[in-house]
């Protein structure tokens, strides 16, 4: 038996997954609430569906999408913490931090993971805490744009412009996504301006 005869094919998955990169949040809605209405037990469409509508800033939906994907499959690292970042963008930092938490469990290892937590726990004020978990989502993986800005701000934060300054040149020197380098340029223009001072 293939995907295609379980009536969810994972071509049709990873084109969502595509729409999603691109922006696309609509049309990766429209695919990903058709998987689901095809198979309702389908924990990876529900939680991509979850992550679509997070980003399209449809946070109610998200939410009921992933604790849908969540029932379904316990473990799923990712499910958790795309839970716990729709509940940051809903300023539940508490909601937040227990399915980032459960997702570290998961998975100690993954750097979206990391940062997402480190983020949250410095906003809730675990400076020390936020940063550890911040550097090391970086020495995993240092072309993570996220982690290198999420990293930077915490540096200006602690009032290391020099070095928060060269991590947003870097953001805007490099193939960033449009979103980061659009912020890193403006974050270094201000500071330039700044430091002339």
């Amino acid at each position: 038996m293939t995907d295609q005869d379980d009536g969810i094919s994972a071509q049709d998955l990873l084109g969502a997954r595509e729409l999603i990169a691109r922006g696309d949040y609509g049309a990766a809605i429209a695919l990903l609430e058709r998987l689901v209405a095809e198979d309702p037990t389908e924990e990876e469409a529900l939680r991509t569906l979850g992550i679509a509508f997070t980003e399209s800033g449809e946070h109610a939906k998200a939410l009921k999408a992933l604790h849908r994907a969540i029932a379904l499959k316990e473990d799923d690292a990712q499910a958790h913490e795309a839970l716990g970042c729709a509940y940051f963008r809903l300023r539940d930092l508490d909601s937040a931090r227990r399915y980032l938490e459960r997702a570290y469990e998961i998975a100690d290892e993954d750097g979206g993971i990391l940062r997402n937590l480190g983020v949250v726990y410095d906003r809730l004020g675990e400076f020390e805490r936020g940063v550890a978990l911040i550097e090391r989502a970086y020495e995993l993986n240092e072309w993570d744009y996220q982690a290198l800005y999420a990293l930077a701000a915490v540096r200006l934060r602690r009032g290391e412009i020099e070095s928060a300054l060269g991590l947003l040149e870097r953001i805007a020197d490099e193939d960033s996504p449009m979103d980061l380098k659009v912020l890193a340029m403006d974050h270094v223009r201000n500071l330039k301006r700044y430091l002339r001072r």
